[in-house]
């Protein structure tokens, strides 16, 4: 049990790495922020009756922030929509995978 080990545990080390998002991220985030689900959210903690919208929510950032390759599909139209707009001409990705678009595990590489 927890009680038992925890003297023979080291302190505990908290490292913070720090990095933008990519621009599908940024994307994917705006369309949430101009979305009915967001406004749904914030009336609803304006209300203060936190529903299962809120953690749905909630839930779609993370995933987004983690890696868009939780919320998209390759080879759907609007992935594939997505990302021939947040693409520039020298950097061409056709996968959703690919990991530029998940800033942070460079970061933890």
């Amino acid at each position: 049990m927890k009680e038992n080990v925890l003297n023979d545990l080291p302190p505990k080390i908290i490292q913070d790495y720090y990095c933008d998002v990519s621009p599908l991220q940024q994307c994917l985030f705006d369309e949430f922020q101009n979305s009915q689900a967001s406004e749904e959210a914030k009336n609803s903690v304006k209300s203060g009756s936190a529903k299962g919208h809120v953690f749905q929510a909630l839930q779609y950032l993370r995933k987004v922030c983690n890696h868009p390759a939780l919320v998209l599909k390759d080879g759907q139209p609007e992935t594939t929509a997505l990302l021939q707009q947040v693409s520039s001409e020298e950097e061409s990705s056709t996968s959703v995978r690919d990991i530029v678009h998940a800033p942070k595990l460079l970061a933890l590489r």
